[in-house]
């Protein structure tokens, strides 16, 4: 028998964006974004990135990644600045600490 699982996410997802077009939420999460370009792992995105703004964040979180010749490009929206600053915080320490193993 298989298992379901259900569980909680402030991450929207592409139609949610869509329908927010317009409102004090979106224009606030416009306010909050974060463009990253990520090529330490030239033909796969970081998971870690995506696991962060799915568990990580208090408010909700809306991003668009893209493949462009190994680099992976992020656009991402933020509900709350607070979760804007705890992301890059957590993107540079990760990295740090990766580029620290190396």
């Amino acid at each position: 028998m298989k298992e379901i699982m259900i569980k909680e996410t402030k991450l929207l997802s592409d139609q949610d964006w869509t329908n927010l077009h317009g409102n004090e939420l979106y224009v606030s999460m416009l306010n909050n974004k974060v463009k990253l370009h990520d090529d330490a792992k030239k033909d796969e995105p970081y998971t870690d990135v995506i696991d962060y703004l799915d568990f990580g964040t208090e408010g909700l979180c809306y991003y668009k990644a893209e493949n462009v010749y190994g680099t992976v490009k992020y656009e991402i929206y933020f509900e709350n600045a607070i979760d804007k600053d705890n992301f890059i915080s957590f993107y540079t320490t990760s990295r740090g600490l990766d580029l620290i193993k190396k």
